[in-house]
């Protein structure tokens, strides 16, 4: 008895190794798939008068995994799309999901489709995919040439406005998650950046902390990381640096400047 006991507990042991090593495989999978996707370092927007940088800080936790994506795009009618998004859960699913979202929208975005118009088709793909995927998103249409934006958002936090008077939260315009209405609409606000002026997007592993209201955490970074800079890669490492988040999730950043605009607008509604 005491032999068949040992057998069955090391049967026991192997298969329980095998699940933790199937696991892990899994997880680092999703990190690859992650690392393949997002680019370390945006295409050149020298010649359109913009300066970028990017960053993507994976969870500490490999289990924690999760579906964070940025993007920053060229597009035929000299618009630049940004965008961030956080696609619902962890690991090689949440991962997937993200990549069927990215793709869809890069692809999308030739068409000259608005950002609003843009996240209505994203929806529509979260709705279809094999797996239902859930996720919040940022869209921002920015034209260098004359400063002005427009952007949409599924349920996700709000651009930030860097200034040399200061930094100011965009307004949120109404827009549920992705994937969570089948008739969900997108409206667009506008704004426009002036000189010198830095756009920032990111996602809640930033500041989502579960002591206090993430407004609250995204003044607190703000202001304890100061005004951006010249550097924008040493800005982007400060903000993770300083970065009051607990909930170690991935994080997504995008920071463009804008050096040649219109003088600056107060955001208003698109229409």
């Amino acid at each position: 008895a005491q032999h068949w006991t040992e057998v069955a507990l090391g049967a026991t042991r192997a298969r329980l190794a095998d699940s933790e090593q199937e696991a892990a495989e899994r997880e680092q999978l999703a990190l690859r798939l992650q690392q393949a996707i997002l680019p370390a370092a945006p295409p050149p927007l020298g010649a359109a008068g913009l300066r970028a940088a990017v960053r993507y800080r994976p969870a500490a936790k490999r289990e924690r995994v999760g579906g964070d994506w940025y993007d920053v795009l060229p597009l035929p009618d000299r618009q630049v799309l940004l965008a961030v998004g956080d696609v619902a859960g962890h690991g090689v699913g949440a991962a997937t999901g993200m990549v069927a979202l990215r793709h869809a929208l890069r692809g999308l975005a030739v068409t000259g489709a608005g950002p609003g118009r843009l996240l209505q088709w994203a929806n529509t793909v979260a709705l279809r995919e094999p797996e239902q995927v859930t996720a919040t998103a940022v869209c921002v249409l920015l034209a260098p040439d004359d400063g002005s934006l427009r952007w949409a958002r599924a349920g996700h936090l709000p651009p930030i406005r860097l200034a040399p008077g200061g930094a100011e939260v965009l307004p949120l315009p109404h827009g549920v998650l992705l994937g969570a209405l089948a008739d969900a609409e997108y409206e667009e606000y506008t704004a426009r950046l002036a000189p010198g002026d830095v756009l920032l997007l990111y996602t809640d592993g930033l500041v989502e902390r579960r002591d206090r209201p993430v407004e609250e955490s995204v003044d607190q970074l703000i202001r304890a990381a100061g005004p951006p800079g010249p550097d924008l890669e040493r800005y982007l490492d400060l903000l993770l640096e300083l970065s009051p988040a607990d909930t170690d999730d991935d994080t997504c950043l995008v920071a463009v400047r804008i050096e040649r605009s219109e003088p600056d607008e107060r955001a208003q509604p698109a229409g």
